[in-house]
């Protein structure tokens, strides 16, 4: 198994990139987030599902108190103009710092040390100033499988 076998290639996020395309981009290709460029084309950050439906549809109160949250929460949901209010929203705002990257060249056992040590589920290969794509856990799993298969 190579890590070159499990790169995914993806749009990169840039300043004004509204959050409905980093959504649709990350469906589309199976990713929980893409890479987001500066004006002068450095990947400084990146843009993540989970992170932009935090900030937006889960109070902090019920992240801290999940536990005491009962299954049928009435009166709670979102909303389809808050929906619209955020797809529509510049994902510059929603860029988080943090993000683990690799070499084109690394092993897999690296990319796996290298999610837990960012707690998570994917990274983004990276070389310099290219970006190849990303690499997720589900797509290492997928690999694993077919690699015991023969």
């Amino acid at each position: 198994m190579k890590l070159d076998d499990l790169i995914v290639p993806t749009a990169v996020a840039k300043p004004g990139t509204k959050v409905q395309d980093v959504f649709r981009e990350c469906v589309v290709r199976q990713v929980p987030g893409i890479p987001f460029k500066d004006a002068s084309g450095r990947i400084i950050g990146k843009a993540s599902i989970r992170h932009v439906l935090k900030m937006n549809c889960i109070p902090d109160y019920m992240v801290r108190h999940a536990a005491l949250l009962g299954n049928t929460l009435t009166g709670l949901g979102i909303q389809a103009e808050k929906a619209r209010r955020m797809l529509d929203h510049a994902v510059d705002s929603f860029v988080l710092a943090d993000m683990a990257t690799i070499v084109p060249n690394a092993p897999i056992e690296k990319a796996l040390a290298v999610m837990e040590r960012h707690d998570t589920t994917y990274l983004f290969v990276i070389d310099g100033d290219e970006y190849f794509g990303c690499v997720s856990i589900m797509g290492i799993a997928e690999a694993v499988m077919r690699y015991a298969e023969g």
